[in-house]
């Protein structure tokens, strides 16, 4: 894995002088070239576009993670039609094509132009097309970070050199990327809500020992790891008794419901005194249900995951199977990432109030979910 790493980063690198001289002479039609020093010197690497001194705006913002309330951040309106681009990990999942549709609908509602660009989940075509962004001379970039992650640090250092802000959604970008703010939901925190109240449930509801199962997502993901633990450490802080027992975890290799169903049948065939299942994500458990139906367990095995999506949310409020819902949401996620970076362009003061803004976690169960719609 190291090795391919390594050939994939020298890879993007051995183009990265042709493309850095393209990036340069495009922001230079669009008022986003690199200042020069003041002193008339050497640049020293701070960038400037539009009057934004991104070394300093950057060193400048808090690292600790800040909850951030939607409402207290109101729609601005931009001073003039600034053109943003989104690099976007994929539009064709109900998450993300919601936070791609969000993004764009937001920016434009504020009175800019977004350029959205699909990745389909390749680190080096969304290089490619930050590339491509920073050679239009864009004024401000919006990145959902495909996988490895190291590679997009490449383009997302370009950016900053060629004087162009750069806001993550979803997930921070690596370390060692030159970036604005991450907008994300807090994994861990509605992981841990998830099995809270399934951990509260399986114990109501069960005498002894109760066997419960997890369904994660692809091996090295920051945001499904974190999720997966902090349902873990949720059921280990509410089973006192130690009556609790996870009895599987299998990865269902990407983020859909056709995986979620067929790691689902897998593991009730595995496992016939299963009480539970926790889903990495909305789809999972969608999934896992019509893998319960099929085997007659859907009213023995209860569910729950993180995202809020409508197929799970009518689930929930039909009385099925799904019982605990953390509210990750992309149209959320989207607005703020629009109006922070917008609310920048217009005054360089106004920067974020974090390095990792997060939203604040909220959980739906069966008695808070009517009315609710997902996404």
């Amino acid at each position: 894995m190291k090795n391919s790493m390594k050939r994939l980063l020298a890879a993007l690198m051995a183009g990265a002088m042709m493309t850095a001289m393209l990036a340069g002479c495009g922001n230079s039609q669009n008022g986003g070239q690199t200042a020069p020093p003041a002193d008339g010197g050497q640049d020293s690497g701070s960038a400037a576009s539009d009057g934004l001194d991104l070394a300093a705006i950057y060193k400048s913002i808090p690292t600790e993670q800040t909850y951030i309330d939607i409402n207290a951040l109101p729609q601005p309106k931009a001073n003039k039609e600034y053109t943003i681009g989104l690099a976007m990990l994929n539009v064709n999942t109900g998450f993300f094509k919601s936070l791609a549709d969000t993004c764009k609908a937001e920016i434009e509602a504020i009175g800019g132009k977004a350029l959205l660009a699909d990745c389909e989940s390749d680190a080096t075509k969304q290089v490619s097309q930050i590339e491509n962004f920073i050679a239009q001379g864009v004024d401000a970039i919006i990145v959902n970070p495909a996988d490895p992650q190291e590679a997009v640090n490449i383009a997302l250092n370009k950016a900053f050199d060629a004087g162009i802000p750069v806001i993550s959604v979803d997930l921070p970008p690596d370390e060692g990327a030159q970036y604005l703010s991450a907008c994300i939901t807090d994994a861990y925190q509605l992981g841990y809500l998830v099995g809270e109240e399934l951990a509260k449930q399986m114990l109501a509801n069960n005498e002894g020992e109760v066997e419960f199962g997890i369904i994660g997502g692809t091996e090295g993901n920051y945001i499904a790891s974190n999720r997966n633990q902090g349902a873990r450490d949720a059921v280990k802080a509410v089973d006192t008794e130690g009556r609790l027992k996870e009895v599987s975890f299998l990865y269902a290799g990407d983020y859909s419901e056709q995986s979620g169903m067929e790691t689902a049948e897998n593991m009730l065939v595995a496992n016939p005194n299963l009480k539970c299942i926790i889903g990495t994500c909305d789809a999972h458990v969608v999934g896992a249900y019509a893998a319960a139906k099929r085997q007659g367990r859907d009213g023995s095995v209860i569910m729950g995951a993180v995202d809020g999506s409508k197929a799970a949310v009518e689930i929930m409020q039909a009385g099925g199977s799904i019982k605990a819902l953390g509210v990750n949401s992309p149209i959320v996620v989207g607005e703020v990432a629009a109006r922070t970076i917008v609310n920048l362009l217009n005054d360089p003061s106004q920067v974020p109030a974090s390095k990792l803004m997060a939203m604040q976690p909220e959980l739906l169960t069966p008695a808070n979910c009517e009315g609710f719609e997902g996404f």
